[in-house]
């Protein structure tokens, strides 16, 4: 049958039944976070384009840009606000934020993108490899994580991101991530299963207000002396260690040392 004389009621998804239409998880908010870089490697310089967008088509919105360093507290942390705001269905695309738009030329650490009009935006990020002999780039997409996705201490299964899916062999590294999306001090535990629901250890990190920490090579650092097996899939959870009003979003980055090809697993809510 050809799709011209299919009834209409199935062309356009039963909207002719009458039922709600399907909801859908967006990145959209009020309030992002995701890392930024910009810093020399053995292989080049590694930055961060963020691209913003404005998805009402009628409001325009004011947007400011927060960026706090690594393993530093970030109370005092620089805001740089949108010259003129983000107008209706536009966007824009910050290139190589953390030197650009915040004047460091080393440095890693936690932006946060909050448009205080009320109305979400969209915010997503290219981190690449700008290598000096040879030009173009090679990098990693990042989505802005809403604030609301962020747990704070809870003991039920509410109280944990996951990260799926991490390969642990010779070929493949993961760093893993830990962000403090409040003003208050974090602790936050990191906890290794295998693929059979086994926990193999639990590495407990500190992260300053508006900030974040990174776990470098998971398998031959932090979680090394639990002897994780070759194999997988592993995954991580991730749970705040204290109940002081402090909230935690994560990350882990996977790279292919055969080509230094990189992707993002973000940490995942284990019900909406």
């Amino acid at each position: 049958m050809k799709p011209s004389s299919l009834p209409a009621a199935i062309l356009f998804g039963g909207f002719l039944l009458g039922g709600p239409a399907a909801s859908a998880d967006t990145i959209s908010s009020t309030d992002s976070f995701l890392p930024g870089v910009h810093v020399n490697g053995a292989s080049g310089v590694y930055r961060t384009d963020v691209t913003i967008f404005n998805p009402d088509p009628l409001m325009a919105e004011v947007v400011d840009i927060f960026y706090g360093e690594a393993d530093r507290d970030g109370t005092a942390r620089p805001v740089y606000r949108l010259p003129g705001g983000l107008g209706p269905l536009a966007s824009v695309t910050l290139s190589d934020i953390v030197l650009s738009t915040f004047g460091l030329g080393s440095s890693y650490g936690l932006l946060e993108i909050k448009s205080s009009s009320g109305t979400p935006v969209q915010v997503t990020s290219n981190t690449y490899n700008v290598a000096g002999a040879v030009p173009g780039t090679y990098g990693q997409f990042s989505p802005g994580q809403p604030f609301r996705n962020a747990v704070g201490f809870d003991n039920s299964i509410a109280g944990d991101l996951y990260v799926t899916g991490i390969p642990n062999d010779g070929n493949h590294r993961t760093n893993a991530v830990v962000m403090n999306p409040t003003g208050i001090p974090l602790e936050a535990g990191v906890r290794l299963w295998d693929a059979s629901g086994v926990p193999y250890k639990v590495v407990l990190v500190s992260v300053p207000p508006w900030s974040l920490h990174q776990l470098n090579d998971i398998f031959n650092g932090d979680f090394a002396s639990a002897s994780p097996p070759p194999g997988g899939p592993w995954r991580l959870s991730v749970f705040v260690n204290a109940p002081n009003g402090a909230r935690a979003l994560c990350y882990a980055t996977v790279t292919d040392l055969r080509t230094g090809d990189p992707y993002l697993l973000t940490g995942q809510l284990a019900r909406p």
